[in-house]
């Protein structure tokens, strides 16, 4: 059975090069765990009492792990978002406590690493528990909704345009057309403005 898939192997190599001579093929073989998608799955500890195996996240060997520094021009709900995100993503992917606790050990030094302060670090981190793993599995409901959106290029030395926004929102619902034509307050959503990267170089000639 080995040198049939041996073989195999072969075979699709020499079928590869003989479309482009530089590709390359690696293939990885192990008794105790293999890879799929983002995921390791691997012979735990529940594996030896229980027979069930585990799942751990995969990172690719060319990862650098360069994530948006804290001090670029970003709104901090991004910068909150893809923390969170980030942190969700681990908590689905590792089915042990220990690898999801070293996973988010390994994402604070890196995003210490990228200029973000710890204390806000910490903020972020503290919704996502392992506890919460079996709801973060299941698929959320989403619910329709209309949406009003206010649209505007994000920059931080202008003052908190929803602050703003909500502090007078009591003037449009005391006008009864405008409270049934705006139900609820809009969302306030920004727009990536040029860097100057788009400033200085053209796509045209």
């Amino acid at each position: 059975m080995w040198d049939a898939r041996k073989t195999d192997i072969e075979r699709f190599i020499e079928q590869a090069h003989s479309h482009h001579p530089t590709t390359k093929f690696t293939a990885e073989i192990s008794n105790t765990e293999t890879t799929f998608l983002d995921t390791v799955i691997y012979k735990g500890e529940r594996f030896r009492e229980q027979s069930i195996l585990d799942i751990k996240t995969h990172f690719k060997p060319t990862e650098t792990f360069q994530y948006t520094h804290y001090t670029s021009c970003h709104p901090p709900s991004v910068k909150k978002g893809f923390i969170k995100g980030e942190a969700v993503r681990l908590l689905r992917t590792n089915s042990s406590k220990t690898t999801f606790e070293e996973s988010i050990l390994n994402f604070k030094i890196r995003l210490v690493a990228r200029g973000y302060p710890l204390n806000l670090i910490d903020k972020h981190l503290s919704e996502i528990n392992y506890t919460e793993r079996k709801s973060a599995l299941k698929q959320n409901k989403k619910s329709t909704k209309d949406i009003l959106p206010f649209v505007t290029q994000y920059e931080p030395s202008v003052p908190n345009i929803e602050q703003i926004l909500m502090k007078k929102w009591h003037i449009i619902q005391e006008q009864p057309l405008l409270k049934k034509i705006f139900k609820d307050p809009p969302n306030i959503s920004f727009k990536k403005g040029k860097s100057l990267k788009d400033m200085l170089v053209r796509a045209k000639i």
